[in-house]
């Protein structure tokens, strides 16, 4: 059977940024370099899309032509089909473990084999092609991935219909827009570009600029991530090792935050340790320091840093693992603690 709309190969050369050597030993949360580009190839993670598997989403299916004779004698609608692939992408999404409520969805593929894949729009913004096959583990791609190699099918004058088409997912930069909405972070989206991907933490990577002027990285999870989406802003990605491109206005203070400042603080206020990993938290709401986890051998119950950055007159602050929880911080670099 043919369907009217081609997909077109996703996953070959997307590019992979690499995660820093203080990630990889367990620091900064997976974070980013964008100086360490990497030709991604055909390797996605391990639940998603391979080159092969994609390649088999061949077709759209026209949803005009799924309703036979036999359903519309039995008063089956296209409105019960909807149903039906919403329950259905909803199950792939828990098998996933992609944070996904189902809000649309629509059986975008199938085969003789057996093989059915489903376009998903979700309540937290998110859009993604969650596919099943028989005796095999479920997987899937996000829209800002599809998005990513259609674009860049485009530009090499390739044929380009991989990408999602929901009425939710088909402009990327709403997607973007809404997804930032629900962490409570106001952008009119006026450009989004994604970056890469991290293995470390099994997320994608897109910079958006807003319209007022700011910039934020939005960091989403890939399927069997266990990753909720969060913003960065990119002052705050720029200590992580992420630095935007798009938002001219953090340029001048993005060189003034790294890890080492964090370091630094520590050796500041005579704190002893030779850090082997450093973990970012985030930032206080209130008295706007920032919260780092270290681990070194110095501080066998682990060690949590408050530290006031530049003007910031809020006293500098550490303690151990076991008091952070009671705070509501939990480690993870000392997990053990």
């Amino acid at each position: 059977m043919k369907w009217p709309v081609q997909f077109a190969a996703l996953c070959l050369a997307l590019v992979v940024l690499a995660t820093p050597a203080s990630a990889q030993s367990g620091g900064a949360g997976g974070a980013l370099q964008s100086s360490g580009a990497q030709p991604l190839g055909d390797h996605m993670g391990q639940n998603n899309m391979t080159q092969d598997q994609f390649n088999q989403l061949s077709d759209y299916v026209d949803q005009a032509k799924r309703l036979t004779k036999e359903d519309k004698a039995k008063g089956k609608t296209k409105d019960d089909l909807k149903k039906e692939d919403s329950a259905a992408a909803a199950d792939l999404a828990q098998a996933l473990a992609v944070p996904c409520e189902v809000t649309d969805a629509e059986l975008v593929a199938q085969s003789s084999a057996g093989m059915k894949g489903y376009e998903a729009a979700c309540g937290n913004g998110m859009g993604y092609f969650l596919v099943s096959e028989p005796s095999k583990q479920p997987y899937g791609i996000s829209c800002f991935t599809a998005r990513a190699k259609h674009d860049l099918d485009a530009a090499k004058g390739k044929t380009a219909d991989a990408q999602c088409q929901l009425p939710a997912n088909a402009d990327i930069d709403a997607v973007a827009g809404r997804v930032l909405a629900g962490l409570n972070v106001t952008c009119a989206v006026r450009k989004l570009s994604w970056m890469g991907r991290s293995d470390t933490t099994n997320s994608e990577y897109n910079e958006v600029s807003c319209a007022d002027g700011k910039g934020y990285i939005l960091v989403t999870p890939e399927p069997g991530s266990a990753t909720a989406p969060h913003a960065l802003g990119c002052a705050d990605a720029a200590v992580q090792g992420i630095r935007c491109k798009l938002t001219a206005v953090a340029q001048s203070a993005q060189p003034a935050l790294t890890l080492q400042t964090f370091k630094d603080a520590l050796k500041q206020h005579n704190v002893s340790c030779d850090a082997g990993g450093e973990r970012v938290i985030g930032q206080e709401n209130v008295q706007k320091r920032y919260v780092v986890e270290f681990k070194c051998p110095q501080q066998p119950r682990g060690l949590v840093a408050f530290i006031p950055i530049g003007a910031n007159t809020t006293p500098f602050e550490t303690t151990d693992c076991a008091t952070a929880a009671k705070r509501g911080l939990a480690c993870k670099l000392n997990a053990a603690q």
